[in-house]
């Protein structure tokens, strides 16, 4: 099995690690070596908040022990045994942080060209032992019945976003859906429309099942003990059909199902979301019980007061169950036999799983019971861990009603940005424009979604979202746009980039968005090892904002010379390449004018 593989060091990083490396090799007692290695030391190397402060800063507390010095000592040392040559310019120390300044020519040399041909945004796709790794991501996950609300859509967001970083690390990457299709709830919703002789709409079939949850809980909280009974003796026979797969029933339940899936399919085509495999619920009861009785007869699952499941209290973990005392399956038995499919049929070395917190103990217990069944790939399981998507008044909910669906949510964005747009109506096609705002609407959802760390919850609101200004998807877009505007108005006055002058790029403001530019694939590799989309998403702003200091700065077409002219326009063709590959990683396609 492939090991999880570490990111290449870009040449700066390596080349800083060795230099830090050799200074330490002089500080530390005789005979002995420093604890890390000059690849370890440049992956610790850090962007200061304050571009005054370097460009990488350099924490010194993991030298202290074996120095033997106080960081702040180790700090001093280094800046001032550090020689100032290749891409090191000079060193200034602050506390226990060794700050550290470039070389502004080679940055402008290595970054310009490369970014231009492109090559640098190819050069993760290389990494040997990536390839070699096969890795699937299973997410969004929705359960067919249900509305697709705006909570699913932080799944698919950063699912979609996970496999394309992912992908452009060099992973053999397979996406995954496995979809709820299953369970008491859709018998729920069944026995209610059969019972109340409903006739479905000819449109929005999905959601309006939906809707028939609310309404079927809020009957069965209304009935008397009397009635409740008979409405869950109601409710296990259809479950019962249409497990057995019986009659009129279960015929109701694929009709209505292909109403789910297809409105789940126009969602996935809208966000340009794709999915190499898809697996549903209803085709693993079998699995799940043979899986039961196969561990149960090798020992490794047990029989408790008529169950059969577990025993992880060694591992503070509880007792798993998985086959309940009147014989049914549950959810974990049914991801362990999906989990056994996927290592046997598909080959899998990692394996990761996009689903909300609330499942936070339920993958811990089957992540260990994986790993109790024998399969090595158990340790390379992952849940990414996300927030709810909250509204500003609370929590949203399914059962209660109180869910806002992604299709209303995409309904009140196209909306709002059509008013927006309004006032290119005599100046664009109508296509233009409504392929403007798709691609506006798209990118706010996904950058809204992708930007808070996946920890956190996410209170949505919908201003924030589309505003043009700070933190959201449509100031990056309009970054992008504004670079293709000042490109179109060059070419038009006949000027052209060229990387034949890069060490030009002298002012401050150029640096430092070079230095952005250089380090989108380091960024990229640590939110891949890290499942941390969102780390790309805030690199990407803040890559943005010093465009605009740039351009701001300095005079662009306007030049002092025509060689200076060439190399900011070079520089502006770069960013333009490098956000654009970025937000090709969070899923977002930003248009060519705004």
């Amino acid at each position: 099995m492939t090991s999880v593989a570490h990111y290449p060091l870009d040449p700066c990083r390596a080349d800083l690690g060795e230099k830090i490396y050799a200074g330490l090799c002089s500080l530390v007692p005789e005979g002995t070596t420093p604890s890390l290695s000059a690849i370890e030391i440049g992956r610790l190397l850090e962007q200061p908040p304050d571009s005054k402060m370097g460009d990488y800063a350099l924490p010194c507390f993991r030298f202290a022990k074996d120095t033997r010095k106080k960081p702040s000592e180790v700090a001093e040392s280094l800046a001032s045994t550090l020689a100032t040559s290749g891409w090191l310019d000079k060193c200034q120390t602050v506390g226990a942080f060794l700050n550290i300044f470039t070389n502004k020519e080679m940055l402008a040399k290595t970054t310009i060209p490369n970014s231009l041909s492109g090559d640098w945004f190819s050069l993760m796709a290389k990494n040997v032992s990536n390839n070699q790794c096969r890795v699937m991501i299973e997410y969004s996950q929705p359960n067919t019945h249900k509305e697709f609300h705006v909570g699913h859509g932080r799944n698919v967001c950063l699912g979609n976003a996970l496999v394309r970083l992912f992908r452009y690390c060099g992973y053999n990457v397979l996406a995954a859906n496995y979809y709820g299709d299953d369970g008491a709830h859709i018998a729920r919703i069944l026995r209610y429309v059969k019972a109340h002789k409903l006739v479905a709409p000819k449109e929005h079939r999905g959601e309006w099942l939906g809707q028939i949850y609310v309404k079927a809980g809020q009957e069965f909280s209304a009935a008397t003990d009397e009635e409740k009974q008979k409405i869950t003796a109601q409710i296990s026979e259809v479950h019962r059909d249409i497990e057995t797969k019986h009659g009129e029933t279960f015929k109701l339940w694929e009709n209505t199902r292909q109403w789910s899936l297809d409105d789940f399919s126009e969602i996935y085509k809208w966000l340009d979301v794709n999915f190499d495999i898809l697996f549903y619920e209803s085709e693993l009861t079998e699995e799940s019980q043979a899986t039961v009785s196969e561990y149960l007869k090798k020992g490794t699952f047990i029989e408790d007061q008529g169950a059969i499941g577990v025993d992880l209290k060694p591992y503070k973990l509880g007792f798993c169950i998985l086959r309940k005392s009147d014989g049914n399956t549950l959810y974990a038995t049914k991801d362990l036999a999906l989990a056994k499919r996927k290592f046997e049929n598909y080959k899998i070395d990692r394996s990761i799983y996009v689903v909300a917190d609330e499942q936070n103990h339920h993958f811990r217990q089957v992540f260990k019971v994986l790993e109790l069944m024998g399969f090595a790939q158990a340790k390379l399981c992952y849940h990414l861990s996300y927030g709810m998507v909250v509204l500003p008044e609370g929590k949203m909910s399914s059962r209660d009603g109180t869910s806002v669906t992604f299709n209303s949510l995409k309904s009140l964005m196209l909306i709002r940005l059509g008013e927006i747009l309004k006032k290119y109506e005599h100046d664009w096609q109508p296509a233009e424009i409504a392929e403007t705002a798709q691609r506006l609407c798209d990118g706010a959802i996904k950058y809204g979604m992708i930007s808070t760390d996946p920890s956190k919850e996410i209170v949505f609101n919908l201003e924030d979202w589309l505003s043009f200004e700070g933190n959201s998807g449509p100031y990056l877009m309009y970054s992008y746009t504004r670079t293709k505007s000042i490109l179109r108005k060059a070419s038009e006055q006949g000027f052209k980039a060229s990387s034949d002058k890069p060490e030009l790029l002298t002012e401050a403001s150029e640096h430092d968005l070079l230095r952005y530019i250089y380090d989108i694939n380091t960024v990229v590799a640590v939110a891949c090892e890290h499942y941390k989309p969102s780390s790309v998403a805030i690199h990407l702003f803040y890559m943005c904002k010093s465009f605009n200091r740039f351009y701001a700065d300095v005079s662009v077409l306007k030049a002092d010379s025509d060689d200076l002219r060439s190399a900011r326009l070079a520089l502006i063709q770069s960013f333009a390449n490098a956000l654009s590959t970025g937000l090709s990683l969070l899923g977002i396609v930003a248009p060519e004018r705004m």
